[in-house]
């Protein structure tokens, strides 16, 4: 089965060379850290992925609760446990977004650190991205 591209779009508030420094905020609250909106067709497939960096300055830094949210409904969740102190590290996520209805649907991604204790820090690239296809 060969598969139409419907949309692509994509957040990418920094570069490597021009590195993001973001503190998490700690649960209930989130830090957003990317947004865009995508079109899709009947019966919609959107494949969207996220790459971010993460850095430890403390040992014991909080865990992180990393979201996609779409139209103001959480679909995602996924929890990254840090590596000890001043470490940095890349957390790369997929996830496919399916069955939806035709029209046209915002994303988010949010951080949110589970302690205010040592909560970590996003450092880039920092990229999120969606592929609508049918």
């Amino acid at each position: 089965m060969m598969m139409n591209v419907i949309d692509f779009s994509k957040s990418v508030p920094s570069s490597f060379s021009q590195s993001a420094l973001l503190p998490v905020i700690a649960l209930p609250g989130s830090t957003i850290l990317g947004q865009f909106g995508v079109s899709a067709g009947p019966n919609g497939l959107v494949l969207l992925e996220a790459t971010l960096g993460l850095q430890n300055s403390l040992t014991n830094a909080s865990d992180l609760i990393i979201t996609i949210v779409r139209n103001a409904v959480q679909i995602f969740t996924a929890r990254s446990s840090s590596l000890t102190g001043n470490s940095y590290e890349a957390i790369h996520l997929a996830f496919t977004d399916s069955g939806l209805p035709a029209g046209y649907y915002g994303y988010a991604l949010t951080a949110s650190a589970v302690s205010s204790v040592n909560p970590p820090t996003i450092i880039g690239p920092l990229v999120f991205s969606g592929l609508s296809v049918s």
